[in-house]
């Protein structure tokens, strides 16, 4: 049996409840989950906005212990602390052969349809109705089985909680920065929006070597959160015209690259026009159906030599860039722990969901016994 967070009916607080756990199959280990970072995504598909088959167990990003191994299964063992990512990643089809590991052909399929790789779940109800697993994961549970290329073996001195927001929040901010953007040493960045992702794609972006950052949202303590990890200038756009601001801090050019990370109508057309000639934007916020990139072909695109880059999932391999994190963080170079505002108990999740929905957390966790 594994206690779980389901989503039973779109827009209602989750349900706590016990599930029947099966043992892994081939290719899958179980993980007893040490910490499940909540992501805006999990908010997504609890009101609707990220169709997922119903009742299912949200949560895809998180760290903790495997307990077992299925046939087949070499690369990972008994014991091991893991990283749970939000994406399997089989290293072998096309889009992998072609370093594009965030668009893998086995792991993109289960984004949408609530089951692991054969087309199954792991999980039942007591009724014995099948209860479906967010991205192949379902995090928000005491223990699960997902796919082995859904993990990354991490150091057993690693804790769980920071080591959480890797598998998702972290890799696509720090992702957007290190293996989307072209980030030269003497770029001025701007990161929109600083929760979790775009804090750790300002983190990415010094690491990559930007001469000056710019963070821009509208929570002073999120603007000073980010001024703490390298921002030499922060934008409450609540107070200023934020690309006004950028023009005037970059002697009217703008930026050579503004990472996105909000996904907004307002955020996205600003993102475009503080962007100066030559520059980048990099689109990673995941923005609602009705949001639009509306720029004149010559006058916004080509007359500027602009580039637009839409990033999924931080163009992440997970196993190098997991480690990379964790080696950064390790090093001193990556901050994880204060991206964390707060951890709940499984039982407390839906408070957890709260506090992330009213801004009010950077990040929140769900920390298990």
């Amino acid at each position: 049996m594994s206690l779980a967070a389901v989503c039973t009916a779109l827009g209602e607080p989750l349900e706590v409840m016990d599930l029947e756990l099966a043992a892994p199959r081939a290719g899958e280990v179980r993980v007893r989950i040490g910490a499940a970072g909540i992501c805006a995504s999990d908010v997504s598909v609890r009101d609707g906005k990220l169709p997922s088959p119903l009742p299912i167990v949200l949560g895809h990003e998180a760290a903790g212990t495997v307990t077992a191994v299925g046939p087949g299964v070499t690369t990972i063992h008994e014991g091991d602390h893991v990283v749970i990512a939000a994406m399997p990643q089989c290293g072998e089809c096309f889009r992998c052969a072609r370093g594009q590991h965030s668009l893998c052909e086995q792991g993109d399929p289960v984004l949408r349809t609530g089951a692991l790789l054969d087309g199954t779940t792991r999980l039942r109800a007591g009724d014995g109705r099948a209860v479906h697993q967010m991205v192949a994961t379902g995090t928000f549970a005491e223990e699960v089985v997902v796919p082995v290329m859904s993990v990354v073996r991490i150091p057993s001195d690693v804790p769980f909680v920071p080591a959480s927001l890797i598998g998702c929040g972290v890799l696509t901010g720090a992702g957007s920065a290190l293996n989307a953007a072209s980030i030269r040493p003497d770029d001025t960045v701007v990161v929109i929006g600083c929760g979790s992702v775009g804090l750790a794609a300002l983190q990415g972006a010094r690491l990559a070597g930007a001469g000056r950052l710019i963070a821009v949202d509208v929570v002073p303590a999120k603007l000073k959160l980010a001024a703490d990890l390298g921002a030499a200038e922060t934008i409450d756009s609540r107070e200023q015209d934020a690309v006004a601001a950028i023009r005037d801090l970059t002697d009217g050019r703008g930026a050579d690259v503004v990472i996105e990370c909000v996904g907004v109508q307002p955020t996205v057309d600003a993102a475009i026009r503080m962007t100066g000639k030559g520059g980048e934007v990099v689109f990673v916020g995941a923005g609602g159906p009705d949001v639009r990139i509306d720029v004149r072909h010559f006058g916004g695109l080509v007359g500027s030599a602009k580039t637009f880059r839409g990033v999924l999932f931080g163009s992440a391999e997970i196993q190098r860039d997991v480690t990379r994190i964790v080696e950064a963080y390790k090093a001193g170079s990556f901050e994880l722990d204060r991206l964390v505002s707060r951890t709940f108990t499984l039982e407390e999740v839906n408070a957890g969901i709260a506090a992330l929905g009213a801004g009010d957390v950077v990040s929140a966790v769900i920390e298990f016994n």
